[in-house]
């Protein structure tokens, strides 16, 4: 007979999802916070728009450092705990962006990327312990909706914010709202952090997470489509306004449309492609949509002042599709594969190859701006690392 003091999983699962779903969401809005509104910052920090790439390769680079340290936090913290860190940390980050200062935007990107990098392994620590098998991959993919729905609100609301308020006070203003998020989840911490710190083990290793990917085979495999999955999201992500302001004179706020246009099919791409992985070969699913991306990348070298509006928006749709839909596929297949007890650790490995995508993208397109070619260059690099991964996906 179940004893009291431990709930049905079944009952927790929900406000599992919500907590985590609505913490990472957060933090994917802190984090597009300047690449929203870069084209106003910037030139305030006396810096060049090319400055993003480092920012978002600053960013990331934190991520992948942070996500090696999140398996022994889980553990010992909790994985409600740790969000609650992560939002306090890019609550900080976006307090020092607002400073206005060109001094602090380094420090900012760090802080955003050690909340962002936690997010999924100690979410799928928390949801890999409470989601049936048979559910796997539509749970993690309905968690994954916290990326467009984070990019989708940073679209739509930073500019009217910054508009309405300036940029500074916006950006402050959210700040303060990831402090009090903080706080509102502690109501759930109890039950879902139940037995955080009760383990009396050796500690993990700051390189456990990169354990199985040495050993090679398909977790390696996995963390390597995953990287080249990554330079093309995350790209899309930080240079799509600044490519349309600069390039097809586009206002800030109709590009931040655009941004959220593609965050939006992104959500229901990832609800229905959750369905079919758990149906068809995940490696299958994750092949089509390397294709996929490819072609968004390639339309997209069409991109100019006189291109129509809907021509626009169709590319990043397809980019919504195909850039954002493949993350919750991705890391119920390394929850999947992980030993048993090891979710967070095989997640914060995989994680890790994800991150280096993002900071290799960002850092190559935004030296393909510096260079003089446009969005040109940095668009047939993007496609490249797409069909990558079809040589290794079977």
């Amino acid at each position: 007979m179940r004893q009291q003091d431990q709930p049905d999983p079944a009952a927790l699962l929900p406000a599992a999802v919500g907590v985590t779903l609505g913490a990472q969401a957060l933090v994917v809005l802190a984090s597009l916070v300047l690449p929203v509104i870069g084209a106003l910052v910037l030139p305030a920090m006396g810096l060049p728009q090319s400055a993003l790439g480092w920012y978002a390769a600053a960013l990331f680079g934190a991520g992948a450092v942070s996500t090696l340290l999140t398996p022994p936090l889980v553990a010992r913290l909790g994985p409600v705990r740790v969000h609650q860190a992560m939002l306090a940390f890019a609550g900080s980050g976006l307090l020092a962006i607002a400073s206005g200062q060109a001094a602090a935007l380094l420090p900012g990107a760090v802080l955003i990327g050690l909340a962002y990098g936690p997010a999924n392994p100690a979410s799928s620590a928390l949801l890999a312990r409470l989601a049936p098998a048979r559910l796997r991959n539509r749970v993690f993919s309905i968690k994954q909706v916290a990326v467009p729905i984070g990019g989708a609100a940073a679209g739509v609301l930073v500019p009217v914010l910054a508009a309405a308020f300036g940029w500074q006070a916006s950006v402050a203003g959210l700040g303060l709202l990831l402090g009090i998020a903080a706080l509102v989840i502690q109501a759930w911490r109890r039950r879902l952090d139940a037995g955080a710190g009760a383990t009396t083990g050796p500690r993990l290793a700051l390189w456990a997470p990169l354990t199985a990917l040495a050993e090679g085979g398909a977790p390696l495999r996995l963390g390597a489509t995953g990287l080249c999955f990554a330079c093309v999201q995350f790209s899309f992500s930080a240079f799509l306004v600044i490519v349309l302001v600069g390039v097809a004179g586009w206002t800030i706020a109709a590009a931040g449309v655009v941004l959220t246009t593609g965050l939006l099919v992104s959500i229901a791409a990832r609800l229905a492609l959750g369905w079919v992985a758990d149906r068809v070969a995940p490696a299958r699913v994750l092949a089509g949509l390397g294709v996929a991306m490819a072609a968004a990348c390639l339309s997209g070298l069409a991109l100019g002042p006189g291109t129509p509006a809907l021509a626009v928006h169709l590319v990043a749709g397809v980019f919504g599709f195909a850039a954002f839909g493949w993350n919750g596929i991705c890391l119920a297949e390394a929850a999947r594969m992980a030993p048993a007890g090891q979710v967070a650790a095989a997640t914060s490995g995989t994680m890790t190859m994800i991150y280096g995508g993002a900071c290799l993208g960002p850092a190559l397109f935004g030296a393909a701006l510096a260079g003089g070619g446009g969005a040109t260059w940095g668009l047939l690099i993007l496609a490249g690392f797409a069909l990558a991964p079809l040589a290794w996906l079977r």
